[in-house]
């Protein structure tokens, strides 16, 4: 394991962060906007867990139903187009970031009429007017090859508002602007021990260095429920939910929409490459391994899109994302603690609203009123009740 020493000298911070996914990262880069030294600490190499994905599709929850939680990831996911162009600005990396817009064939008339409900509702929530985003419905698939028509008998709904990004890219991005602003990052080296003092915290690394900082947030992924678990005296806090997904060749044009049928996602990215996913286990042996379910979600994704026929299989991935026991994302701080902070639950919406999670921890830890709504399910104190 590295030594601290290693790489700097500095053994106090004013914000220790625990895991460098993409909550982590984000909520690091932000902090340090905010004037705070800050240290990112991972028991591997950073961006590398879950949020080493392949898939990247940014998709909104259908217009229907609205409530607090579905408007926090509309104006998430509204503000990231404006978010991704100031990060590519500070870093000069790509993040293979296109509002693409995504598909979904309609298969039946039920169907059809529950998505003709959400395109009504659409003109309201998604704020039509002034955004220009909506949820249409076409009478026929004429997507030459890119949805088999077979799928879609009763026509497709499209919607222009989802987005795609390469999550790779990305977060390597958002490591960049970590370190360009004076972050520092500590990989392959785990944190064994947290000692919450008041006004500050101890943590101890494997072979027993020591470091203090004034603030500790947890955002390690799914490895942050056995830590919170021990920390507050309570199980069963989350799990980690393993998912599959594959990178093809597929060479398609550029500028086509998302397809997403029945839980199988088929992702356009850049120079003809091709996202498939995602799978989602609760049970598993291997977090690492892909098997028989990514190979029958290729099948699926071939069914619904013709040009994938004959791609070029690039790399199979396999990882595990974080779901809290209530399946929203948790933040906040532990009960009683001025110092230790909690943001994981991601799941699988962490890249599009990893910003603003990292707004609401920036304003908490550095002491200010927050200017986004916080769902309450959201709030740890809410994950935390019984």
């Amino acid at each position: 394991m590295p030594s601290v020493n290693s790489s700097f000298s500095q053994r106090s911070f004013d914000c220790l962060v625990v895991g460098g996914g993409i909550f982590g990262l984000s909520i690091a880069r932000a902090c340090l906007g905010a004037g705070l030294s800050v240290l990112v600490v991972d028991k591997g190499a950073a961006g590398e867990g879950a949020s080493f994905g392949l898939l990247g599709a940014l998709m909104p929850h259908m217009p229907a139903r609205w409530n607090v939680k579905k408007h926090f990831q509309f104006n998430a996911l509204k503000k990231l187009s404006k978010v991704n162009v100031e990060l590519q600005s500070e870093v000069g990396l790509p993040t293979g970031y296109e509002r693409c817009g995504r598909i979904v064939p309609l298969s039946n008339k039920n169907l059809k009429g529950h998505s003709q409900i959400r395109s009504d509702e659409a003109e309201c929530v998604w704020e039509h007017t002034q955004t220009g985003f909506s949820y249409s419905l076409h009478p026929k698939a004429d997507y030459d090859g890119w949805l088999d028509p077979s799928v879609a008998p009763e026509g497709y709904a499209f919607d222009n508002f989802s987005a795609r990004a390469n999550p790779r890219l990305y977060c390597a991005a958002v490591k960049a602007s970590v370190l360009a602003r004076g972050g520092k990052l500590l990989e392959h080296c785990e944190v064994q021990r947290i000692d919450d003092q008041g006004e500050g915290a101890c943590i101890t690394l494997h072979g027993g260095e020591q470091l203090t900082a004034g603030k500790v947030v947890l955002a390690a992924g799914y490895h942050t429920f056995p830590i919170l678990e021990g920390l507050v005296g309570q199980s069963g806090l989350g799990q980690g939910v393993k998912g599959q997904s594959l990178l093809v060749k597929a060479n398609q044009e550029p500028g086509l929409p998302i397809l997403y049928d029945r839980g199988t996602y088929v992702v356009p990215h850049d120079h003809g490459f091709c996202a498939i996913g995602s799978t989602s286990e609760n049970e598993w042996q291997s977090a690492s391994d892909t098997d028989h379910q990514c190979d029958e979600m290729w099948v699926k994704a071939q069914e619904l899109c013709p040009q994938l026929e004959g791609a070029e299989i690039v790399c199979k991935w396999a990882g595990v994302r974080p779901k809290a026991i209530k399946r929203d994302p948790m933040i906040g701080y532990l009960p009683g603690s001025k110092s230790l902070f909690v943001a994981t639950g991601g799941f699988k919406i962490s890249y599009g609203i990893a910003h603003h999670i990292a707004q609401i921890a920036m304003e908490r830890l550095t002491g200010l009123d927050d200017s986004l709504d916080v769902p309450p399910s959201f709030e740890l104190s809410f994950h935390l009740e019984r």
